[in-house]
């Protein structure tokens, strides 16, 4: 039989307190990464007591680590008690590890959490019970999710960890709510692109586009990225239209494209709606640049890649556009609606451009358009073209004064990020630290960005738990570790799971949402915290416990 016997946060198996110790378990800060060689005890926090915002998301981590295999472990969050009601949107999830190959390069080694070939923590799976097995720590990660309206002051919670029926121990914790609340709409746009091609969903989910289990998927999806602060709705009309052959041309039907905003609308996810790019480019030295169209093909309409130049794309383009235009501003969509031209042009490619973005211009009039770009090269050609433009972070340190300028003139700034940055910027790939990740939002408000668009939400090779370098650009680039995904396939429920990196993520945009709260009353107090956590884009803290000081200041305010 189980004894209970607990002595500083080790469980003994077997009668009596004199026998060897099975289970430790202790608390670790949430930006800190948990390895299964991490020795019992590492980076055990001093007090179990956590900080958060109303409307907020708190994310815990607990550490276990066995002498022994031990099967049947489970994690209950009890509701927190305090001033106010209970706190009882409490969720428990195991972190699983992930294969990492090779390290991140161009990246100096004090920079990266451990060398490759490893194992990472990544992904955060929900069933229990789980195997604790010997001589390997895991992480328990608990999410608490703050209500909007939740009195300020303290709050008890406790963790019940049981092995089967029987109870192992209850870890008492500290919440403290303060009177700071993230807003209902934070003022930042934020899309994570997403693959729903046939090959892709049927891979993993066993369904075909358009289906009825293809539109269970698709709602799932909104749920889940609403939940994540997502506010863009990525939808490409071009491939969703039902073409039909009607007086020796083609008419539009967008019942699809409407069918895909209204599902994520009715998730939340109800700002912009990104159409996606017009043009495309051929991987083949002198190929031009390349328009996605429909054409009629032996009396069937079909999509194909046409030379942008030619006929036949300005014969699409002049009757897709308006067509497209129409249902936008009979959907009242038409401002929200952003119209990508050729993604990441450069110097060569500037002529299709500045055509293409002239005629959207031309034939969709309220219509923004909206493009990644590299920023070390002359911009010059976006300046009456492009409305928002989205350079690439690491790319545009000496180009501020340019960027301003864009905005003083109407225009507006995102950024993102891919596989670049490397080296000592932030990113989000898997053997960064989690601060990385969440200072990503303190650079949008010190800099004065509103929006952060990344391309790879779910670009999984055959198992992303084993392969988190999938190969892209016809087998040419080898991607940084997890910059393809920030999500993993949830098969059984035709969903996704989450990533410790996507968690810290979400809490660095509600971190935005403060800053952006606390500098209507006093700008200048929210531009020295911003100061204080990112100095430079390569200036920033990196240490934790740094950030959870400058963090509970800002709480504070």
């Amino acid at each position: 039989m189980l004894s209970r016997c607990l002595l500083v946060g080790l469980f003994l198996i077997a009668s009596g307190c004199g026998r060897r110790p099975a289970l430790d378990y202790w608390f670790v800060d949430a930006l800190e990464k948990v390895f299964p060689d991490d020795p019992a005890g590492s980076r055990r926090l001093d007090e179990p007591r956590f900080h958060a915002a109303r409307r907020s998301n708190l994310s815990i981590q607990l550490a276990v680590r066995a002498s022994q295999h031990l099967g049947g472990f489970y994690v209950d969050a009890l509701p927190l008690t305090g001033p106010g009601l209970p706190i009882d949107s409490v969720r428990v999830r195991w972190v699983e590890y992930v294969v990492v190959t090779s390290n991140t390069d161009n990246t100096p080694e004090e920079e990266l959490l451990r060398k490759a070939p490893a194992l990472f923590p990544d992904a955060l799976l929900e069933s229990f019970p789980i195997a604790i097995e010997k001589d390997k720590t895991r992480s328990i990660w608990i999410t608490l999710r703050v209500p909007p309206n939740q009195a300020p002051g303290e709050y008890k919670g406790v963790l019940r960890l049981r092995l089967g029926t029987d109870e192992v121990t209850r870890l008492p914790y500290t919440l403290v709510v303060h009177k700071a609340a993230v807003p209902a709409k934070i003022p930042l746009a934020v899309t994570n692109h997403f693959k729903l091609g046939d090959a892709h969903v049927s891979q993993f989910y066993g369904v075909t586009q358009l289906s009825d289990q293809w539109w269970q998927l698709i709602g799932n999806l909104a749920r889940f990225l609403g939940a994540y602060h997502q506010t863009s709705i990525v939808a490409d009309p071009v491939r969703m239209a039902i073409a039909e052959p009607a007086g020796g041309g083609l008419r539009y039907d967008f019942r699809n494209f409407e069918r895909f905003v209204e599902t994520f609308e009715s998730a939340g996810v109800d700002q912009q709606i990104e159409g996606g790019n017009l043009l495309a480019r051929e991987r083949r030295p002198g190929a031009p640049v390349m328009l996605r169209a429909w054409t009629l093909e032996g009396g069937k309409p079909v999509i194909r890649r046409l030379a942008a130049a030619s006929p036949e794309s300005q014969q699409f383009l002049n009757g897709f556009l308006p067509a497209l235009h129409q249902r936008l501003e009979a959907r009242k969509w038409t401002r929200r609606y952003l119209q990508g031209i050729l993604d990441e042009p450069d110097k060569g490619e500037t002529e299709p451009y500045v055509a293409t973005a002239n005629l959207v211009r031309r034939l969709m009039p309220g219509v923004r358009t909206m493009e990644p770009v590299g920023a070390k090269q002359d911009l010059g050609f976006m300046e009456k073209t492009t409305d928002i433009w989205v350079p690439c972070l690491g790319s545009f340190d000496d180009k501020l004064e340019l960027l301003g300028g864009h905005v003083k003139a109407g225009g507006e700034l995102w950024y993102y990020t891919c596989l670049a940055p490397r080296g000592r910027y932030p990113n989000r790939f898997i053997d960064f630290s989690l601060v990385k990740t969440r200072i990503l939002h303190w650079i949008n408000f010190k800099y004065g960005f509103r929006g952060y668009l990344h391309w790879g939400a779910n670009n999984w090779g055959p198992d992303p738990f084993k392969d988190t370098q999938p190969v892209i650009n016809q087998g040419r680039t080898y991607l940084p570790p997890g910059d393809a995904y920030i999500t993993y396939p949830n098969r059984e429920r035709r969903s996704f799971y989450s990533s410790i990196r996507l968690e810290q993520m979400r809490e660095g945009i509600e971190d935005f949402g403060l800053l952006n709260e606390l500098s209507k009353k006093d700008p200048g107090r929210a531009a020295k915290l911003a100061s204080e956590m990112v100095k430079s884009f390569v200036d920033y803290v990196r240490d934790p416990a740094q950030f959870r000081r400058i963090q509970q200041q800002l709480l504070g305010e």
